[in-house]
């Protein structure tokens, strides 16, 4: 009789910045992390309270003209070897940024970052996943990061450097949450939590 012997694990082929911009359009969330895709699947909550953002990010990108309003996905380039991007749930990007990116019509991530990224958290996220990818929203310059934790119905905003982030303030249902990039972008808490 044989004996089975293990079966060897394959090491995943990493995805090179090359291949990554070659490939067709995934129609999924993810991350890259040192070249390895990590697929996220966000719940029917999460998208609403997303679309709620997109909305009022919206009615400001019209009204301010300062920038523009992106929904994942969309790739923030963090390094090109080993490839690592992320997708925000939302970013907002200001002109003189998005004048250096590539136009809407090209698939290449941007570079440079985004000034605000938007982080829709739930109970399940892990600590360590949420740090490393602040830790990387800093490595590329994005200036703030608002958390919107679904379970508290808060906002934190995030001032972010490259020598790390801190967080400026906790915004509740009754509050309007004020940007530290862009000082005429404010959100009422209860619009953003809206069923």
């Amino acid at each position: 009789m044989a004996i089975a012997q293990p079966q060897e694990r394959l090491a995943p082929t990493l995805l090179t910045y090359e291949a990554y911009l070659s490939e067709g359009t995934i129609k999924r969330r993810y991350d890259i992390i040192d070249g390895v895709r990590e697929f996220m699947n966000p719940t029917r909550r999460h998208q609403k309270l997303l679309g709620n953002l997109y909305e009022l990010f919206r009615a400001y990108e019209r009204q301010a003209k300062t920038g523009e309003v992106v929904l994942a996905p969309c790739d923030v380039l963090i390094r090109y070897s080993p490839l690592r991007t992320r997708q925000p749930d939302l970013l907002y990007i200001g002109t003189e940024r998005l004048a250096q990116n590539p136009p809407r019509t090209d698939p290449q991530p941007l570079r440079p970052a985004p000034e605000l990224v938007v982080e829709i958290l739930s109970p399940s996220d892990k600590p360590s996943v949420l740090d490393a990818k602040i830790a990387d929203y800093c490595a590329v310059d994005v200036l703030e990061c608002w958390l919107v934790r679904t379970d508290l119905q808060t906002v934190e905003i995030l001032q972010l450097s490259p020598m790390g982030s801190r967080s400026v303030a906790v915004y509740v249902l009754g509050q309007t949450v004020q940007s530290l990039t862009f000082s005429d972008l404010t959100l009422a808490v209860d619009a953003i939590f809206a069923e």
